[in-house]
């Protein structure tokens, strides 16, 4: 059979949205790439109340159900905080 050899297909969430994909480790660029994000986005693997920033080059072991945040880049400030003006 075919299906025998087909990788198992899993479900990450980019800015809780689900894409599927059959890869099980892809870069940053692919993510955004995956989840139609511009490619000049900052790309964060959310694991508990943390956002862990991923370079484009990253290499990321996917695992089923995990969630990334895409942002404009420059959203963040010098500390990883949101910057707050006025």
């Amino acid at each position: 059979m075919a299906d025998e050899h087909k990788k198992h297909e899993i479900t990450i969430f980019v800015n809780n949205q689900p894409f599927k994909t059959a890869e099980h480790e892809l870069t940053g660029t692919q993510i955004k790439a995956l989840a139609g994000i511009p490619p000049e986005y900052e790309l964060f693997r959310v694991e508990g109340d943390k956002s862990i920033p991923v370079g484009n080059d990253e290499r990321v072991h996917l695992h089923d159900n995990e969630h990334f945040r895409a942002i404009p880049s420059g959203t963040f400030g010098k500390n990883g905080l949101t910057s707050k003006t006025g």
